[in-house]
């Protein structure tokens, strides 16, 4: 397959979007995915709870009677107990792991329950806490094996092909490993949560690169969870531990944070318009706190560069619109031996 990536990148900026969702609405949001047709699909998660939230990503200017969501708590076909991530493919079809049952489940597009596939083991094909979930350029289905330290391929049917990984702290080794992209070359990003770290691998898992340890500092990592990877080749990662989102460019070089900037979302405006009691108390309240991310579990980009943070704690999702001009070999210089920058 051949990819054709902009020489380089003028980065003009990352400015925040807006926020969708509030408490009650879109409670404890571990991931996001997207229909196809303006909707996106909130995956939420909590003790008791799992179901997903249809919102327009456009946002709706007030909440209805009528919610539209699928999915509940519980065991039986269709249901949820610990999902992790979802993702649709190019037909729409729905796609959610669950690290309870160490399964995978299908929805087809219009939100009904398919099928399910997935026994608890750890032979081949066989899954034990089942968390990051992304298709391959083939469609087919890469699945982050977390307690079996492994990532493993199957195809949509859960037909196993094969697998890499095993448990350790050594380049290429897993410790509960948790989030997972493929790009559009096949590569496969891996959020290591246990070595505090991201790994890349080509599609047949030659390991490429690891980034990251233990720290707070930029490129270092508390826990990191979720990974996605733009068209431009750059990086995102959710630093669940440190309440931020980090990015790294295509050589794995770290760029900037995203640590939250949140307003209310527009439910959320409509809600407090009619709450006296609810508009005192924030009144009261340090307000500087609020913006600010609170164990991003996730981390989305879509098709028009727009990133997508699930706010775990905070029940929402923080959406930035990415600013950038492509830049041709003309506009790019080729690697400096003393790189510095002046900023004017």
């Amino acid at each position: 397959m051949t990819i054709t990536r902009p020489h380089g990148l003028l980065r003009a900026g990352y400015p925040y979007l807006r926020t969708l969702g509030m408490r009650r609405v879109t409670n404890f949001p571990a991931d996001i995915a997207f229909s196809g047709t303006g909707d996106a699909y909130i995956l939420m998660r909590s003790a008791g709870a799992a179901n997903i939230r249809v919102w327009p990503i456009d946002d709706m200017d007030r909440l209805t009677d009528e919610l539209i969501g699928f999915g509940a708590y519980g065991a039986e076909d269709g249901q949820l107990t610990w999902p992790v991530q979802i993702i649709t493919n190019s037909t729409g079809d729905i796609f959610i792991s669950d690290e309870a049952t160490h399964r995978i489940s299908r929805f087809n597009q219009d939100r009904e329950f398919v099928s399910k596939w997935g026994v608890e083991g750890d032979s081949d094909g066989e899954l034990n806490g089942p968390t990051g979930i992304a298709f391959d350029p083939d469609g087919n289905l890469v699945v982050v094996d977390s307690k079996n330290h492994r990532v493993q391929r199957f195809a949509p049917d859960g037909e196993y092909l094969g697998g890499f990984g095993s448990h350790g702290s050594n380049p290429g080794e897993f410790e509960l490993p948790w989030g997972v992209h493929v790009d559009e070359l096949g590569d496969i990003y891996v959020a290591d949560w246990g070595n505090n770290r991201f790994q890349i691998f080509s599609s047949d898992g030659t390991l490429k690169n690891v980034i990251g340890q233990e720290g707070s500092g930029d490129g270092e990592f508390n826990r990191p969870t979720g990974v996605a990877v733009d068209a431009h080749g750059d990086i995102y990662v959710a630093d669940w531990g440190n309440d931020r989102v980090q990015m790294f460019n295509s050589e794995g070089q770290y760029i900037w944070s995203f640590r939250g900037e949140a307003s209310l979302s527009k439910v959320a405006r409509q809600y407090m318009m009619t709450n006296a009691v609810s508009n005192r108390l924030r009144e009261m309240g340090k307000l500087e706190q609020e913006k600010y991310l609170r164990r991003p579990r996730s981390v989305r980009v879509d098709s028009d560069f727009r990133l997508f943070i699930p706010d775990y704690e905070s029940y929402r999702v923080q959406i930035y619109q990415k600013d950038v001009i492509e830049l041709d070999e003309t506009q790019f210089a080729a690697p400096l031996r003393n790189p510095t920058l002046e900023v004017t």
